[in-house]
């Protein structure tokens, strides 16, 4: 019989997400919605140790810093979301993965192109005689060979409502080596919630594992393709698996209001590097710098209708409308550049003003 732990789990009544959690962490929010818990209403639950646990590495002031510089990058991020109060109900979350380990072997093959340059000639009514010209042909061959090698793969392994599919699939790109599992301990979860395991290690293997690990070995033997180009690449392999480890990956997960919107982000628990979410955008800003360019669509406008004004005239109209449609393209080139210039100076004032809001929250923490 598996070893079993005592814990406690309550669903959340807003989105719906199930959480467990040590009977001595006092959790009152979801880490999916934010909602807060009667943690009264919490019921006991008996959980499968895993075989390991990533101990979280990046502790919540680390995680809200990174957050706030990632927040200040926006280029339309509102200059005052520096200052909210998105972090009231941030708390860490254990997310349970299926960690498959072991070896691949197969054969691929595909069609092998490489690009040569032709010379042939072509009648030029202007010139009145056939013209030299070049062009690539692509010569195609056979090509195949076998893959073989090493993977690991970490494969989410919940499920159920309020959980972000984005968040479940960003989790399989955590980095880690065997020596940082830890056996389970309650040391390491408390304070943090933890999703239950929902799907077994086959299912998982089925619906997202192999995913991955078709992905490893196909950018793998597509690497070996010689030529300048393929088509129909096909490879064929085996997977001899270790039993796969039952493993918690550490996740900061942070949702939030702005307005009349909901936005979300989250970061490895093991490294500040890897953080990913939903900025809110700035509309008057984006409609300030949307204003810069008008002048060089109206002219860019002009520019066609010169054009095809110009092709549907006379042979004297056609050269002077022609020359016209020349020196209007330019002033439109023009105008769209300095279109540019006034967007990335609105850009860059706005990061400038939240550079020293995030300086001044640095300083006083």
């Amino acid at each position: 019989m598996e070893n079993q732990v005592q814990l406690k789990k309550i669903g959340c009544s807003n989105c719906g997400a199930e959480l467990i959690f040590d009977p001595g962490t006092q959790m009152t929010n979801c880490n999916f919605c934010g909602s807060k818990f009667e943690i009264e209403q919490a019921k006991d639950e008996e959980i499968t140790l895993p075989d390991g646990i990533l101990p979280f590495k990046v502790d919540k002031k680390n995680y809200e810093q990174a957050v706030l510089a990632w927040l200040s990058e926006g280029d339309y991020t509102p200059d005052d979301i520096l200052n909210s109060t998105i972090f009231e109900s941030v708390n860490g979350v254990y997310l349970p993965m299926w960690f498959y380990k072991g070896r691949y072997n197969g054969n691929w093959s595909a069609s092998s192109g490489y690009n040569r340059t032709e010379e042939y000639y072509e009648w030029s009514a202007s010139q009145k005689r056939n013209v030299r010209k070049t062009r690539i042909v692509t010569d195609w061959r056979p090509s195949s060979g076998q893959c073989a090698g090493e993977f690991s793969i970490l494969a989410f392994a919940g499920a159920g409502k309020g959980i972000q599919s984005d968040v479940a699939i960003y989790a399989h790109g955590t980095s880690f080596t065997r020596g940082d599992l830890k056996p389970y301990d309650a040391k390491y979860t408390m304070g943090f919630n933890l999703i239950e395991y929902t799907v077994d290690e086959h299912d998982t293997w089925d619906d997202l594992g192999k995913i991955q690990a078709d992905q490893l070995v196909e950018s793998q033997a597509k690497a070996r393709i010689p030529g300048d180009k393929y088509k129909d690449f096909y490879v064929d392999v085996l997977y001899d698996k270790e039993k796969p480890l039952r493993t918690y990956v550490p996740f900061w997960i942070t949702n939030y209001k702005y307005g009349e919107k909901d936005f979300h982000v989250y970061m490895d628990g093991t490294s500040t590097s890897r953080i990913q979410g939903f900025r809110p955008e700035d509309a008057s800003r984006k409609k300030e710098v949307s204003k810069k360019f008008y002048k060089g669509h109206i002219s860019a406008v002009l520019v066609v209708l010169i054009f095809i004004l110009a092709k549907n005239s006379s042979y004297s109209t056609e050269q002077t409308l022609t020359s016209l449609s020349g020196w209007l393209a330019l002033v439109t080139a023009i105008l769209y550049g300095v279109g540019f210039y006034q967007k990335n100076k609105i850009i860059s004032e706005s990061k400038a003003r939240r550079q020293e809001i995030l300086k001044s929250i640095q300083e006083n923490q």
